[in-house]
């Protein structure tokens, strides 16, 4: 019975381990294929062993992870040395150079992290399978397996912990790197050179023609400019040449945009249907420009035109795409010129002024970090760059303003036109040359990836709606098998949130990319996003900004349940009044909101270091244009606190009476009795006299005057203000009307009329009713009344 006990056992072990390898060769055969290894086949138990453990291919795959290990070693080894070396006045190139490495090196350790936690968590469910001990007469090739296994397991979480720690030194390197640039960067804005206005700085400029002169000269960098300025021209102008014939191409593949009405709002232009064309074709020349670059380096300089060529090579794809796009919407012959005359002749020339303005940042900064002219020469090209980019800002913003569309935009964009430019103007005579030029430079890169984007936006639109559409090519198929147009509405909605989700991300790697336009480099950083990276100190990755998202998606519908229960289940079983709960549900909304903004800044990553540029900007700022905001903001605290005022109050403030409506941290929301609201700043209320009609209680007194003649009884009078007093049920009878007389006259007596009410709200309506009342008694009996 012992040995047949054994034996069952023994069978279910091996068909448990049947079962798990099975699963096993299903997970890792993609993992295994990018790892050059063979297909791993089904054989028995006892011949895996003999095999070398090849069923799971990592015998074979450790070495070249090995290798990428080494390399990774190696080379943060090396960026640690250059960083701690003997040339402490590393510049922002060199800096940017390790920046790159650093990149490449965590997307590398990303990826092999990757790669051995799937052989890690394979081999675990294996070990869990076999066991950690032998059992007993257990098969030979069973307790093998097991021991290949636990060694192969050993080696995986070595590698898996060698990978982790060299990803992490990356970080680290990040992070020194990325706060050297930031000290670096702002030495450069605030380093002034020599203003143009003055002699000295054209002076120098003279002196050094033999140094520029060499640059240009043979075996100089630009020793082919001719064929590098050339080369550029031609192969712009042949790309906007080609980009007419590209789209009629497309169209004839059924992509042609349609004309639009004239009836048209011009803010659509062009066209959805258009979109899709037009971004088609400026991708394909985005392809075309950079292959006639090459082939005219191959043809004029032999395939070696040098650092400047190649950083031309580099920034082609982004001007192609540039004039594909753009000159069919804004060329002689694009859509604005068949629909709308006045918006082309408005933003002509756009499309060629971000082309050639992209391409020369990059060539700037390619002068720069190649030392290719003398400081001042360079400043001089620095000076030029800043004040056309101003200046064709501001006649775009002012061609804009006189169409009829942007009437309303165009002026405040145009202030900020006028601003930089006045700004560019300024840092430059005073010699903040660097200062001009980098803003300028952002501005040029954050325009350009606007553009960009918003067109690819558009054109991930119109192709979702094209092809998930109720006629389009996969809604049309998808209606007959069940699929509702409600269904494919909400698709097409969700799918064109990821793709505007996306772009963004590109958008901010294009900002992030500081003028390179490579795309090796926007895609780089685009890489880093999803792998995370470390931005100025800050941990930034996609999980983190989903977490943060989460969270605060998560909170708003905790607050707005809890403060729910708060009011309808928690408050009707107190005796509070309304303006205390209001005070705690506002309180507690406050309180919640900063820690989760705590929590948030937590799990992101952000420590007071890394706040302590925006402390020192919010100082200065209350400390010059947000001291009443902070004012306001203090004193919505104190009536929170203290409640001198309370929602449902009547106060009477400047000459003004009303009801409280809200009371928020900055401002109180008064009703007034013609329906209106009046907005109060809360440090009115604290530096001001204010008049509360109910802050001891609700009731309020009210007192009437009026005059009759000197002939008059006045005992009856009495008995008839009294009469008409007691048959108004909002008049209370205890403390009882009283009527006085406070003065007589020659002619004249005057009474008054003093009685309590039972809500302060109703002394209007009270009084009015009063009046009518009391003419209509005096009226009767034929005597004389009137009111002062």
């Amino acid at each position: 019975m012992t040995d047949r006990r054994t034996g069952a056992s023994h069978n279910a072990r091996k068909g448990r381990f049947w079962v798990a390898g099975l699963l096993a060769l299903a997970l890792i055969g993609g993992g295994a294929s990018q790892a050059d290894t063979p297909p791993a086949a089904s054989t028995p138990v006892g011949k895996v062993a003999a095999t070398d453990n090849n069923a799971l291919g990592w015998s074979s795959v450790s070495p070249t992870l090995g290798r990428q290990l080494d390399t990774d070693q190696k080379s943060v080894r090396d960026i640690f040395q250059r960083l701690n070396g003997a040339d402490p006045a590393m510049g922002d190139i060199a800096l940017a150079d390790l920046t790159k490495q650093v990149s490449a090196i965590q997307q590398d350790t990303h990826a092999v992290i990757g790669q051995i936690q799937s052989y890690d968590t394979i081999i675990s469910s294996f070990l869990q399978v076999l066991g950690d001990k032998p059992a007993a007469n257990e098969d030979a090739s069973i307790t093998a397996q097991r021991q290949r296994m636990q060694k192969d397991s050993q080696s995986v979480k070595s590698m898996l912990v060698r990978a982790r720690l060299y990803e992490l030194q990356a970080k680290q390197l990040g992070t020194v790197i990325d706060g050297r640039r930031s000290r670096i960067q702002q030495a450069t804005l605030s380093r002034r050179t020599s203003s143009p206005i003055a002699p000295h700085f054209w002076h120098a400029l003279v002196t050094e023609k033999a140094e520029n002169q060499s640059s240009v000269e043979n075996n100089g960098v630009l020793a082919d400019w001719p064929y590098l300025l050339g080369g550029t021209f031609l192969v712009l102008i042949l790309t906007g040449l080609t980009a007419y014939p590209l789209l009629a191409g497309l169209r004839r593949l059924g992509a042609k945009p349609e004309a639009l009405p004239a009836s048209t709002d011009n803010n659509e232009i062009p066209r959805a249907s258009g979109v899709v064309a037009i971004t088609a074709g400026g991708m394909l020349c985005a392809i075309l420009a950079p292959v006639l670059w090459l082939l005219w380096e191959m043809i004029t300089m032999g395939g070696d035109g040098g650092p400047i060529a190649a950083t031309i090579s580099d920034t082609m794809p982004v001007c192609g795409f540039i004039l594909g796009a753009g000159l069919p919407i804004l060329g002689r012959a694009g859509l604005l010129a068949n629909n709308d005359i006045k918006a082309r002749h408005a933003l002509r020339g756009v499309d060629w002024m971000l082309a050639c303005g992209v391409l020369a940042l990059d060539l700037l900064h390619a002068f720069q970090s190649l030392k290719v002219f003398g400081p001042t020469l360079t400043v001089l090209l620095e000076i030029v760059f800043a004040l056309a980019v101003s200046i064709s800002t501001v006649s775009t913003c002012r061609r804009l303003g006189r169409q009829a569309e942007t009437r309303l935009l165009a002026p405040s964009v145009l202030g900020l036109a006028t601003l930089l430019t006045f700004v560019t103007v300024i840092a430059i005579v005073l010699g903040y040359v660097s200062f001009a030029f980098s803003l300028n430079g952002w501005l040029l890169v954050l325009g350009t990836g606007i553009a960009i984007v918003g067109l690819l936006g558009m054109c991930w639109r119109e192709a979702i709606e094209r092809l998930l559409g109720a006629r389009g090519f996969f809604g049309s198929r998808l209606v007959p098998l069940g699929v509702g147009p409600r269904r494919l509405s909400q698709l097409t909605v969700v799918l064109s949130g990821i793709g505007n989700v996306m772009l963004l991300l590109i958008l901010v790697s294009i900002v992030q990319s500081e003028g390179d336009f490579n795309l090796a480099t926007i895609f780089g950083r685009l890489g880093l996003l999803f792998s995370g990276s470390n931005i100025r100190g800050i941990p930034i990755s996609l999980d983190t900004v989903l977490i943060c998202i989460g969270l605060f998606i998560a909170a708003y519908y905790a607050i707005r349940q809890t403060r729910n229960w708060m009011r309808d289940r928690l408050f009707p079983t107190t005796t509070m009044d309304i303006g205390s709960q209001t005070s705690i549900l506002s309180v507690f909304t406050y309180c919640s909101w900063i820690i989760v903004g705590l929590t948030v800044l937590s799990v992101a990553g952000v420590s007071i270091k890394n706040l302590t540029w925006v402390v020192s900007a919010l100082s200065v700022g209350i400390g010059f244009g947000l001291q009443s905001i902070v004012q306001n903001f203090v004193s919505g605290i104190i009536l929170l606190a203290e409640r001198p005022v309370r929602v449902g109050d009547v106060v009477e403030i400047a000459g003004t009476r009303g009801d409280v409506k809200r009371i928020s941290v900055r401002a109180t929301n008064i009703g007034l009795s013609d329906g209106s609201t009046m907005i109060v700043p809360n440090s009115q209320f604290i530096t001001t006299n204010v008049k509360n009609a109910t802050l001891g209680s609700t009731g309020a007194a009210l007192t009437l005057s009026f005059t009759v003649p000197i002939t008059a009884d006045l005992d009856q009078a009495r008995a008839m203000l009294l009469e008409v007093a007691a048959k108004r049920p909002e008049v209370l009878s205890t403390p009882t009307p009283k009527v006085r007389v406070t003065a007589i006259g020659s002619a004249a007596v005057t009474m008054t009329l003093g009685i309590n009410l039972i809500s302060v709200r109703e002394s209007g309506s009270v009084q009015d009713a009063i009046l009518f009342d009391v003419f209509r008694r005096f009226h009767a009996e034929d005597i004389a009344i009137a009111t002062t």
